[in-house]
This record gives structure tokens, C-alpha cells and sequence, in this order.
């Protein structure tokens, strides 16, 4: 995936999350910069939050953060897809792989060999 591609679905996905509730983009910048004003570093503006749905631009780690929350989903939702909220099987998986990332090898060798058991149990 190339970096536009990548900016443009993530813009698609926050822009979908943010209409699937309901919120205008002044709505959800009101509620991400609530305290703050025009002059705080962590003030995200109208103009920014449009540049970033259309995939023309990015914005800080923090911003996105907050803007994720402000959605509420996790940053992992809009850039790995996974929903901790979900409880399909699929979510679930989801979940699993998301937390599987940050084991290492021999972790990761041991719950494969777990599910690998868990599999040939359940095919017979």
C-alpha cells in the first residue's frame, strides 16, 4: 500500500466514524479541543481535520489519539482495523492477532501450538 493509499483510508475510515455518529466536523472539533484554545499547540483545526478525512494530510501521534478517542474507537481500529469492542469471532481474531504482535517468538510458538490443539480436538 502506498502512502497516499494509506493516507486516503484512513481519512475515508475516521471521516465514516465521525458521520456514523452523528457529528459534524465542527461537532467532533469542538470535542477534541475541549479546554483548549486557538493557541495551544494540541488544537486541532477545521481546516486540519478536513485535509486529513480528504487524505491530504497528516497530523501529530497525540491529535490522532484524542481524535480516535473522541470517536470512540482505538488508534488500532483506524490503522490496523482491529475492534476491541467487537466480540464477533472475527473481532476476536482480530484482537488476538493485534495482541500477538507484541509477543515474542517463543510466545507466539506457544499459543500456536495451543490453537493448533484446540483446532484438532474441535475437527474430530
Amino acid at each position: 500500500m502506498t502512502y497516499k493509499i494509506f493516507l486516503k483510508d484512513l481519512g475515508n475510515k475516521l471521516k465514516y466514524q465521525r458521520k456514523n455518529l452523528g457529528l459534524t466536523q465542527g461537532a467532533l472539533v469542538e470535542k477534541i479541543n475541549k479546554g483548549l484554545t486557538e493557541n495551544d499547540d494540541d488544537y486541532l483545526s477545521d481546516k486540519q481535520l478536513s485535509r486529513v478525512e480528504c487524505g491530504k494530510s497528516v497530523t501529530r501521534l497525540d491529535k490522532f489519539v484524542k481524535w480516535s478517542l473522541a470517536l470512540g474507537k482505538t488508534p488500532d481500529y483506524f490503522l490496523l482495523g482491529i475492534d476491541y469492542s467487537d466480540d464477533s469471532k472475527d473481532g476476536k481474531i482480530l484482537q488476538i492477532c493485534g495482541c500477538l504482535k507484541n509477543c515474542s517468538n517463543d510466545e507466539i510458538d506457544t499459543v500456536l501450538m495451543l490453537v493448533k490443539g484446540m483446532n484438532s480436538k474441535n475437527s474430530n
